[in-house]
């Protein structure tokens, strides 16, 4: 499947205002003055670049960029009462990354995100034995899609493969929402995605015309301590949050997405 060029120029702008991407340029700046022999302005830069640098790796400040977006919706109850009258028919699991490594077990070709939808999705679904479970994601630098890489896992962690339906043409979540309305019409089903990701998907799935009942995976805020000490997984966080942010407002200019709906 051929990429569309509007989707690589909409990953490599989001790339640029990462966080890590800022501060790398600012320290590029500076260097650029080291070089031409103006100390003076090179200073700023990478003052700037390092508070930067260090301000994301604290456990503070990914926590509070990335907080609303998981709280946005509960964890799904399994065992709550309205959930127990709801005719669930399919269980979506969004897709994420996955490298396909012949030498590797299934589930380790999954990244860290895939794996944890994957574990909820196969969770809800045993909560509702009839239902379908939809594995989605289509091919971005690789042969297989990420669709069929999670469903190559989900059948080697034991789940029955006659339950499971691919939706393996959609690159990202607006595209993943045409194509899951195709597939299951006005059905009831559990989505399944990120937790930071959760508020943008329900978001698109509701602009068409769907009412998804939010299963979040792979929280990243879970409260912990701040020592005051960098950490490489806090500025994976706020990567995270930053893309999140970033991809809400871009659904927003577009009008994929509006904020009046509940």
């Amino acid at each position: 499947m051929s990429v569309p060029l509007g989707f690589v120029l909409k990953k490599a702008l989001g790339l640029a205002f990462m966080p890590l991407t800022v501060c790398l340029l600012l320290f590029a700046l500076g260097l650029a003055y080291t070089l031409l022999r103006r100390s003076r302005e090179a200073l700023a830069p990478f003052v700037i670049g390092a508070v930067l640098l260090y301000a994301i790796s604290l456990n503070t400040v990914s926590s509070s960029l990335i907080r609303p977006l998981e709280r946005a919706y509960p964890a799904l109850d399994l065992s709550s009462r309205e959930l127990a009258g709801k005719p669930v028919k399919w269980v979506v699991v969004l897709g994420s990354g996955h490298w396909t490594d012949p030498a590797l077990p299934p589930g380790a070709r999954l990244d860290e995100d895939a794996l944890y939808r994957l574990t909820e999705g196969i969770r809800v679904a045993g909560r509702f034995p009839d239902a379908v479970l939809v594995l989605s994601g289509g091919k971005y630098l690789d042969a297989q899609s990420n669709a069929q890489a999670l469903a190559a896992a989900a059948v080697d962690l034991g789940f029955d493969p006659g339950r499971i339906v691919l939706s393996d043409k959609a690159l990202d979540t607006h595209d993943e929402a045409v194509h899951v309305k195709k597939m299951i019409g006005a059905d009831a089903f559990v989505l399944v995605t990120t937790a930071s990701h959760m508020l943008r998907a329900v978001k698109l799935f509701e602009r068409e015309g769907l009412a998804p009942i939010p299963a979040p995976a792979c929280y990243r805020d879970k409260g912990g301590p701040e020592y005051f000490l960098p950490f490489a997984d806090n500025i994976k966080t706020c990567h995270l949050a930053v893309h999140e942010y970033l991809g809400l407002a871009w659904a927003f200019v577009r009008g994929q997405v509006s904020f009046d709906s509940p």
